[in-house]
């Protein structure tokens, strides 16, 4: 296990066990993110993953023609605008 703590660590365990759903098309959804995030003001982040986590993401991102980072951006838009939630 990497450096992770309590909190990181509650995410984790979260998403491995099926916890975070979509809430709607995703393709569609996909795309008005992909549009949102190219006229957005960006900062630069740093943030630790799982290897694991980051090669699936990489993965995901080839299969769905999408740039890793700019899925990570999708994501995070999508969870603070309650688009997708955590299901608890």
């Amino acid at each position: 296990m990497t450096n992770l703590d309590e909190f990181e660590l509650d995410i984790l365990k979260s998403v491995e066990n099926g916890e975070w759903k979509s809430k709607g098309n995703i393709a569609k959804r996909t795309e008005e993110l992909q549009s949102i995030i190219k006229h957005q003001k960006k900062k630069a982040i740093s943030i630790r993953i799982s290897e694991n986590d980051l090669y699936e993401l990489k993965r995901r991102s080839l299969e769905s023609s999408i740039p890793y980072q700019n899925l990570i951006q999708i994501l995070i838009h999508q969870f603070t605008t309650d688009k997708i939630k955590l299901s608890v």
